[in-house]
Parts: C-alpha cells; sequence; structure tokens
C-alpha cells in the first residue's frame, strides 16, 4: 500500500499531476485537476520542487499535502472502518476528493462519473511500470527492453490513427468496430507487413489486459475484443556451407569495417544464435572449450561447441570480437559484402502479404541478406546434415518444433535429394 506522485506527460510543455494509490495489489490512478511545467518537478522525490519562501508551487504543495491526507483517511477507512468501504466504494471515495471535473460526483443522480482516461494516457503509464518493474512477464522477470520500445511503437501507431480519425481515444471506447478500423489503418493506409500488424494487436492486446487489471474497463468487455495476431511464414534466405566459405575467401575489403562484419556474420552463421548475442561475444562466453551465453532475448542459458571456423576467427581477434555496426547498418553493409560472391547474383523471389494481398519480391539473393540470415543458415545447414531437431534446438534455444521449423528454408529440390540418397543406400 502506498501513495506515489507521477507527471502524466513529463516532456510536455505543461503536464497534469496524478496519482497513483497501491491497495491490495492495484493501482488506483487519479488525476488532481493541476497542470505544472516540468521544471518545477522533482524527478528523484517525486513530488513538487519546494522553493525557500513565496513560490509558484507554494499553495499547489500545501494543496497536495493536505489531499494526500485526505486520501490516507479513506484508505485507513477501508481498512479499519466500521463498516469497512468496499473497493469501489474507496475508488469512488477517492476520485470524490480530486477538484476535477471529469471525475465529480454526480450529485443529481447519486452516480459516479468514472474520469475518462485517454488511451495515450495509459499507454504512457504501462509503458512507465514496464520500465520500473512494476509490471513483470508471467515469469516474474522484467520486462525487456525489445519489449518496451515496441510497446512504444504500438501507442504512436494508435496515436497516428487518432489523427487520422480526429478523435483522442479513450480505454471506454474500445470495441471491435474500433479495434477492426485501426487494423484497417495499419494494413491499407500505413501499409505495414501481416507480421508487423499481428506484433500491434498483440501489444494492444497486452496494454488492454492491464487496463483490466487496474480497472479501467471490464473483463466482459475485453473478453469480446478480437485481436487479428495471425501471421504468415515467409520465404528468407539461407546460405549454404559452400556460400559461407565463399564469402570467408573474400580479402578485397574496401572499408576494414566490411570485412568486421563479414567475421560476426560467419560466427552467426556456425552458432546459429541472434544478432544481439553472436555480435556482442568475448572471452568471458569461452568456458570449458565452449560459449556459454544467456540469450538476450528469451533470457535461456545456451551451450555451443565452438566450431572450428568461428575458432580461427575468434583468435583472428584475439577472443574479443571487434564492435559492429547497429543492426541497421550491419544490414547494409553484409549487402555490400554479399554483392561480391557471384552465388548469390541469382534471382530469389519472397511472398508476403501487403494490403491484403500476396505479393511478390523478386530481387537478388544478396539483396536479402541481413543479421538473421546467419541464424537461418545454422539451422538449415545443420537440418541438411542429418543433425536431430532436438540438437539443433538445444543449440540455437528454440523453445519448440513449430518455431524451429519456421527457420527451415529448404528447397523441394533439396529435400528430393535427400530422399535420393536414402534410396540409393537402401537398394
Amino acid at each position: 500500500m502506498g501513495i506515489s506522485w507521477s507527471l502524466a506527460r513529463p516532456k510536455a510543455p505543461r503536464s497534469a499531476v496524478r496519482i497513483k494509490v497501491h491497495v491490495d495489489g492495484v493501482g488506483i490512478y487519479l488525476y488532481t485537476g493541476r497542470q505544472i511545467e516540468p521544471i518545477h518537478w522533482d524527478n528523484r522525490k517525486k513530488f513538487l520542487k519546494i522553493y525557500p519562501g513565496k513560490s509558484p508551487t507554494t499553495r499547489m504543495v500545501q494543496y497536495f499535502r493536505h489531499l494526500e491526507q485526505q486520501i490516507n483517511d479513506a484508505i485507513d477507512e477501508y481498512w479499519n472502518g466500521v463498516p469497512r468501504l468496499t473497493f469501489l466504494e474507496l475508488e469512488e471515495r477517492l476520485n470524490q476528493l480530486m477538484d476535477n471535473r471529469t471525475t465529480r460526483y454526480q450529485k443529481a443522480t447519486g452516480k459516479f462519473a468514472h474520469q475518462l482516461e485517454t488511451f495515450q494516457d495509459f499507454c504512457e503509464m504501462f509503458v512507465m511500470d514496464c520500465q520500473s518493474g512494476e509490471r513483470l512477464s508471467p515469469k516474474r522477470q522484467r520486462i525487456k527492453l525489445a519489449s518496451i520500445r515496441s510497446y512504444m511503437t504500438t501507442g504512436k501507431t494508435v496515436k497516428k490513427f487518432e489523427e487520422k480519425i480526429g478523435h483522442t481515444i479513450k480505454l471506454t471506447d474500445f470495441s471491435q468496430r474500433l479495434i477492426d478500423r485501426l487494423s484497417d489503418f495499419i494494413i491499407l493506409d500505413l501499409d505495414l507487413a501481416m507480421n508487423t500488424h499481428a506484433k500491434l494487436m498483440m501489444d494492444l492486446s497486452q496494454i488492454l489486459k492491464y487496463a483490466v487489471h487496474h480497472k479501467k474497463i471490464t473483463a466482459d468487455r475485453f473478453m469480446e475484443l478480437k485481436f487479428d495476431t495471425r501471421r504468415e511464414e515467409t520465404d528468407s534466405i539461407y546460405l549454404t556451407e559452400s556460400e559461407i566459405l565463399e564469402l570467408l575467401a573474400l580479402d578485397n575489403f574496401s572499408d576494414p569495417v566490411h570485412e568486421v562484419v563479414r567475421d560476426v556474420f560467419a560466427v552467426g552463421c556456425f552458432t546459429g544464435m541472434r544478432f544481439s548475442d553472436y555480435s556482442t561475444l568475448d572471452t568471458s562466453n569461452v568456458r570449458n572449450n565452449r560459449l556459454e551465453i544467456i540469450q538476450k532475448k528469451t533470457g535461456k542459458k545456451v551451450t555451443i561447441p565452438i566450431h572450428p571456423i568461428v575458432r580461427q576467427i575468434l583468435e583472428k581477434y584475439n577472443y574479443e570480437l571487434p564492435v559492429v555496426p547497429p543492426n541497421n547498418e550491419f544490414n547494409r553493409i553484409i549487402k555490400i559484402v554479399g554483392q561480391q560472391l557471384p552465388s548469390l547474383h541469382t534471382s530469389f523471389i519472397k511472398q508476403i502479404t501487403y494490403k491484403r494481398q500476396v505479393k511478390q519480391i523478386k530481387m537478388q539473393k544478396y539483396e536479402f541478406l541481413q543479421t538473421h540470415t546467419a541464424r537461418r543458415s545454422f539451422c538449415s545447414n545443420e537440418y541438411l546434415r542429418g543433425t536431430e531437431p532436438l540438437v539443433i534446438m538445444a543449440i540455437s534455444g528454440h523453445r519448440s518444433h513449430k518455431s524451429f521449423m519456421r527457420y527451415i528454408k529448404v528447397s523441394g529440390d533439396q529435400f528430393a535429394d535427400q530422399l535420393e540418397k536414402i534410396w540409393a543406400q537402401r537398394f
């Protein structure tokens, strides 16, 4: 149980001051009806700055302290009153204390007008709770930075939708029709791919589920909503072992960074790691002649035998791989490097759904190279070599056979070649 103060929009020229009351594991957000310039906010104490003598905040500080005492009295009545307040009565009592026209008690009807919280305000609070650790994952772990960034992107996407429809969306506005309109906007107006749409819908579902937890919307209303989270299998390239060796044979680089990118990419091709892991390897990961890492995305520990080629690359850099450019720049450079390989100057057609239509993108194979191609290459090559899927999954860290099989980008001809070899041995 406790009371905490915060600014609703700390980066805005002026921001509303709000209160979060923690009761029985639930946070009740109250809007005070007061606004200040963020310069007058003490981030360390999480309260208004108190200046000597008279100041622009003097009267507001006095009002907030008095308000805080009233909130504590209401909580005490919830815990110790005779009779005790119910949770809904406590929530109503707290909102009655706010000098805010959107939360005042309607005496004429005897009904409480609940505050109409905007989606953007709640989304901002949701992100802050993820960052602070108040909201945890289902495994009771802190939310990863990549997920938080994804939630922020979802908030920005809904903001664009609000600008299009000319309406500020409240949490209570969410209906199936509104979600369907948002879905159309993402796919038809923003021209985003089907899988990107699915991710945004998944994030939106998580945010609204959190709103249910905080009693901002009812569970019944949330259960009526359907979020289209269907994904599609996309055609993605992988490099064969011969192509990877051809890549490693290159020795004419116009920029030294290109050689570093090539080497680090090859490490990913023979370890099955994600870019976030294979781009940051150092001596601390080497134990008992193996690589031991805690995957940044999943938090899972994996043990990877050091492939002879990986050993050569690690020894080249004294087991401290150089710092490489960020993901987007890495993708640009690996395409330039791949362009030098004649074997990658072949057409590749990728099928993907845009604007609810299946489209074919035809480019040269090297133009599809990216950081994740390395992980996909490892899984596909080991699978073709006949390595048991469970062994590959133990190294790559895949949790399910279904997710693992998405990485196997083997052509029909390659499967046919394998079967012919089996028949030749059998007969």
